[in-house]
């Protein structure tokens, strides 16, 4: 059981105790889609004819069920025991890694607003906006935190911590772009158990056509080098 209290001006006290972990874990959910929206943001445009076109962003496809599944079924268990991630979850943990950084940001009086019913069941790093959440980020990869302070496995560990924040940003651009929301229904199978249900919104998005089984691979083109003899003396 797990329980933290933050405190903090303009955000009501947050108290989160769950023995549930990952996608069964409001807490951890709430932090992941805040995670995403600020990563990939939806975005509106402009057609002809002044019509409005509006492109999902990563929340509106569910990006963070991919992320948080990535990071709980991804590693092997030998490798959890070395992080002592046997009574956790690798997505909790980096939940509360991004709540301490938010608390530290929010304390140092550079939020600029503050909206603790954004994701309901979130911590302070979902109450930031979105602009704030991105400089959190990017104060944990500068590792401008108190290392001590921080939960397993990333206490004192700062690789992790940077590897960690790349990841974040790798797999939410993998969750938006790859075949994953294709999967429709049996996208939080295990792999071998998922079949594509549906076009994925990411590939219309990045005008990808889908593949092209059986078509050759170009190579490039040949190049003829002729040999040049060496003259006689």
């Amino acid at each position: 059981m797990i329980k933290m209290v933050l405190n903090f001006k303009g955000v009501r006290e947050i108290s989160k105790s769950s023995g549930n972990y990952g996608l069964h874990d409001f807490y951890t959910k709430a932090n992941f889609q805040s995670l995403v929206d600020a990563i990939i943001p939806p975005n509106s445009s402009y057609a002809a004819g002044k019509d409005v076109i509006l492109t999902a962003g990563a929340l509106e496809l569910k990006v963070h069920e991919y992320v948080i599944w990535i990071l709980d079924h991804s590693i092997a268990n030998p490798v959890k025991e070395q992080l002592h991630l046997i009574y956790t979850s690798f997505s909790r943990a980096t939940a509360q890694l991004l709540d301490l950084a938010a608390a530290q940001f929010i304390q140092s009086g550079k939020a600029q607003t503050l909206n603790a019913d954004a994701f309901p069941g979130g911590g302070p790093f979902a109450a930031l906006s979105r602009s704030d959440r991105l400089s959190t980020i990017t104060l944990l990869e500068r590792l401008e935190i108190n290392l001590e302070s921080l939960p397993v496995p990333y206490q004192n560990n700062p690789g992790l911590i940077r590897n960690m924040m790349d990841a974040l940003n790798q797999l939410t651009m993998f969750g938006q772009y790859s075949e994953w929301q294709g999967y429709g229904t049996t996208r939080l199978l295990s792999p071998d158990c998922r079949h594509l249900e549906l076009f994925p919104a990411g590939w219309i998005q990045s005008r990808y056509p889908g593949p092209a089984f059986g078509y050759r691979d170009f190579r490039g083109f040949l190049a003829v080098f002729p040999h040049k003899r060496g003259e006689a003396d």
